[in-house]
């Protein structure tokens, strides 16, 4: 009989209950060997067991599929896992994603080369490398992706669930189209590794019973705060409202009568702090407005020449052409610099109004407990 994932993670889930003492696991031995380069996209702790969290990403689940389903996939065809030819466990998976952007293809199709590593134990770890190829888009024979996922069983059953991206290269590509290239690659990887992890903790990441009796423990230590506090109050014995809490600025002294504020000096230190703040803040709005109209003109200059270049007769040869993207790509780096010195100058600003206000809450919290 074939158990499904949800069957195994109910199974997993009900073996622990309130009435049992906690059963202590045995640690992980396996290791993953992956040194786990590149961009972190993913890393968290599900409470998912690992062989079932396997299941649902790299088999033909139920859960997969819906969840391709929901992002407009389609012709999805999943591989059967085979040894190839290092002995290492390999499938193939293709499938065609939708693209958002508004420019450009719709479409891209995918095909998944997805590889187990020799480290991989089952019931302990998983290590899957997968190189993705895309087709059907600008520059797709130039450039891969490779993803790593790391799956970890945990002491109480839980994974450690990681994955690295890198974007590679088959060949040399201008600047400007390698950053179009990473920019687009990264925005739809963090996508999608968002949308997995939201449908999986709302679908499987059920606590186990023994979780709510914890919740309702700290819970009733939280009334029993909150009522010491309230215990707190002075209250005048002839009947009268509570006078305030103990060390609030409204104490009463020996005689009677509320202690006066001594904050006059401080008050004024703090209107003098607010308006070096909205100083600054202002002279940050200037420059963020002065960045834009920058970043305005010279776009319009760069539309302008290029423009003129297309029209000019002598563009004739290839060789004219990569004079023209050479030139565009020298004019990219200049305007890069540009806007190195402006953000240097705008962090600089920031990091003065941050001391502003970090000295504006000291002055404000002594105030107050001088007052």
């Amino acid at each position: 009989m074939v158990v499904s994932a949800a069957d195994r993670l109910a199974t997993v889930s009900s073996d622990t209950s309130d009435g049992e003492p906690e059963k202590t696991e045995p640690p992980t031995t396996a290791e993953c060997d992956s040194l786990h380069s590149g961009r972190q996209l993913v890393h968290t702790i599900l409470p998912i067991n690992v062989d079932v969290l396997f299941e649902l990403l790299f088999s033909r689940s139920r859960f997969l599929t819906e969840f391709h389903d929901v992002r407009k996939t389609t012709d999805m065809v999943p591989g059967e896992w085979k040894p190839n030819k290092d002995g290492l466990k390999e499938r193939v998976v293709t499938l065609t994603i939708a693209i958002t952007q508004t420019i450009g293809p719709k479409n891209a199709h995918v095909t998944e080369t997805q590889v187990m590593r020799k480290c991989s134990q089952p019931s302990q770890l998983y290590a899957i490398d997968v190189t993705a190829v895309q087709g059907g888009i600008p520059y797709a024979d130039s450039f891969y992706v490779t993803q790593h996922y790391c799956m970890s069983r945990t002491v109480d059953n839980h994974t450690v669930f990681s994955v690295h991206a890198q974007v590679h290269y088959r060949k040399s590509i201008f600047g400007f189209v390698k950053g179009f290239i990473e920019k687009n690659t990264w925005v739809g990887l963090e996508d999608f590794y968002t949308s997995l992890l939201r449908n999986l903790q709302s679908e499987y990441c059920i606590p186990p019973a023994k979780g709510k009796g914890r919740r309702t423990r700290r819970s009733g230590h939280g009334q029993s705060k909150a009522q010491a506090e309230e215990t707190i109050a002075i209250v005048d014995t002839k009947g009268k409202q509570p006078l305030g809490r103990l060390g609030s600025a409204t104490r009463p002294t020996a005689g009677g009568q509320p202690k006066a504020p001594k904050s006059t000096s401080a008050r004024w230190l703090v209107a003098v702090m607010l308006l070096l703040l909205i100083f600054v803040n202002l002279m940050l709005y200037r420059k963020l407005l002065q960045m834009e109209d920058l970043e305005r003109v010279s776009r319009l200059d760069r539309s302008e020449e290029l423009d003129s270049l297309l029209l000019a007769k002598t563009v004739r040869t290839r060789n004219d052409w990569l004079l023209i993207f050479q030139q565009q790509e020298t004019r990219y780096s200049d305007e890069m610099l540009e806007w190195q010195k402006v953000l240097s100058s705008v962090t600089e600003m920031l990091n003065k109004a941050s001391v502003l206000c970090t000295r504006l809450c000291k002055v404000a919290g002594n105030a107050t407990v001088t007052g």
